[in-house]
């Protein structure tokens, strides 16, 4: 990668009926981000000639341009500006189709190809054709790839992008929000599911989003932004008003890559959706009132060494307060710590809930294994990432708890979103994971798993935690430097509950015939290429 700038044209929002007046605005943004030495430049999602289209066919309106005509307009500001360009348009197609895609143009004013967003979000399905492939584009300067605003809530779409050696991600949307006032419009992906996505890859993520609002319905968040491999903003739009966000790249900046993909381990993410044991599970009748349960994460104490009493005790004392299942942060021990384990076993027989924990031995880097302890036995897991220790070769199994089916994340499982992807359509309901660093991240990690696969997380980590519900809102976090147990309500009908918007579902409407990338052999050392820092 060289250095180089990218720009994202943050643009007002416009009706069908306003369309030239839509168009002269991306015109002014285009020629702004020129201006602005842009050498990548993104336009929000459906920019021409709408998002909300109301029917597929939108250019047999009066007063709206054929495709082609606009798509020469931009075509010839690439060329004036001599910079790559992803806009987002509605493109028609030979057989009456329609795609919400990302036209990318060249220097040259040539059109290189697109990206179809592949995850429609709810009326996206009455006139949008699903995508089902996830091109990267070499600029010379660097790699980059389009996904399109709700495509953001899928993990294997950015993971297969940059799996297939994207080193930028350019995110064309239109964050639908809401607020008390205009200048407190936000949206949970600009707040943590695309750091995630730029966390997770080891990628640059550049979002372009409108602002203002459309057919009266849409009000747009805005906050267009540039955002780092570290998950951290690097210059952003406000709420409201025309803006270009622009921020040079430098490839001399170091970050750390993601931990190492286990391609292997995933092979649940290209079977189809009619197998997947979450398929029957969601068609299981519950009845809410009768599945709330209490959940209670543990930071790690001064010195974070697994101790069997002190684990036992606090234990007990979030079962007084009716938690069924106490969550720790990542302990260190010795080898042959698991000969303490009957010592919990047996605390949990005599008082109910489940415990889960996970600690570090042979000198913290050999070997990761969690426990989850239930008064019906105990289940171990090694842990299947992470850097410098000995790797476990499955998965961790879903074990039935009275909190619902749960599953551990065991250290630096969590920051792989193939490994919660796969235990979610495992049918887990909740995942518990502890965590053996504070991590800047953890917190939206932890959202963005909830997120994404609907389900609850529950984490703890040496001076924090939190538990997230499936919409990825915290239900309670444990304040720094507190040392404090927290807990919070949980009921597995909700993690039963995959509906994103109407008419989409996050496990359901994924496309796993199109993931093949995040299994093949060598994929993993592809993705590490595309991550790492290149001099």
């Amino acid at each position: 990668m060289e250095r180089f700038t990218v720009a994202c044209c943050q643009a007002r929002a416009f009706d069908l009926e306003d369309a030239e007046e839509n168009l002269a605005g991306l015109l002014r943004a285009l020629d702004a981000a020129g201006a602005a030495g842009a050498d990548l430049v993104a336009l929000p999602e459906c920019a021409w000639p709408a998002y909300h289209l109301r029917d597929a066919a939108p250019y047999a309106r009066p007063g709206v341009r054929p495709f082609a005509e606009v798509a020469a307009l931009f075509a010839e500001k690439a060329r004036r500006h001599g910079y790559w360009l992803a806009a987002g348009m509605a493109v028609p197609h030979a057989d009456g189709a329609l795609t919400n895609s990302g036209v990318v143009f060249t220097p040259a004013g040539e059109i290189a190809g697109r990206y179809d967003k592949s995850f429609l979000w709810h009326f996206d399905n009455d006139w949008f054709r699903r995508g089902d492939a996830f091109p990267v584009f070499d600029a010379g300067f660097a790699r980059f790839g389009v996904l399109i605003c709700a495509d953001g809530r899928q993990p294997e779409i950015a993971r297969s992008l940059a799996v297939n050696g994207a080193e930028v991600i350019l995110d064309l949307t239109a964050w639908v929000s809401w607020a008390g006032t205009v200048e407190q419009l936000t949206t949970t992906q600009c707040e943590y599911l695309m750091p995630v996505r730029a966390f997770e890859n080891g990628a640059w993520v550049a979002a372009a989003d409108k602002w203002g609002a459309e057919d009266g319905a849409l009000v747009y968040a805005g906050r267009s932004r540039v955002i780092d491999p570290n998950g951290e903003t690097r210059a952003a739009a406000p709420a409201t008003g025309d803006a270009v966000v622009a921020w040079e790249i430098d490839p001399a900046e170091s970050f750390a890559p993601p931990p190492p993909r286990r391609p292997a381990l995933y092979g649940r993410l290209t079977q189809p959706w009619e197998d997947a044991p979450a398929r029957a599970l969601l068609e299981e009748p519950l009845v809410p009132a009768r599945e709330n349960r209490r959940v209670a994460v543990v930071p790690g104490g001064a010195d974070g060494a697994f101790d069997a009493a002190a684990v036992v005790a606090r234990h007990e004392a979030m079962r007084a307060q009716e938690c069924d299942l106490t969550v720790f942060a990542g302990m260190t021990a010795p080898e042959g710590w698991q000969a303490s384990l009957p010592v919990v076993e047996r605390a949990v027989r005599a008082h109910g809930g489940a415990i889960a924990l996970a600690v570090a031995s042979n000198g913290c880097t050999a070997e990761r294994t969690a426990a989850l302890v239930t008064p019906e036995g105990t289940v171990e897991h090694r842990a299947t990432h992470g850097r410098g220790i000995d790797l476990g070769e499955t998965n961790a199994p879903i074990v039935p708890t009275p909190a619902g089916n749960v599953a551990i994340l065991c250290g630096d499982e969590g920051y792989a979103p193939e490994v919660a992807r796969c235990l979610a359509l495992e049918g887990a309901d909740l995942l518990a994971w502890p965590c053996f660093e504070d991590h800047p991240m953890n917190e939206r990690v932890l959202r963005a798993r909830a997120d994404e696969n609907r389900l609850y997380v529950a984490a703890a980590w040496p001076d924090g935690g939190a538990v997230a519900s499936p919409a990825g809102a915290l239900l309670t976090v444990a304040p720094r430097g507190a040392g404090a147990a927290m807990g919070a309500q949980v009921n597995r009908a909700a993690a039963r509950w995959k509906d994103m918007a109407p008419g989409t579902h996050a496990l359901r409407d994924r496309v796993p015939h199109a993931y093949g990338a995040l299994t093949a052999e060598g994929a993993g050392v592809r993705f590490r290429a595309a991550s790492a820092p290149r001099p």
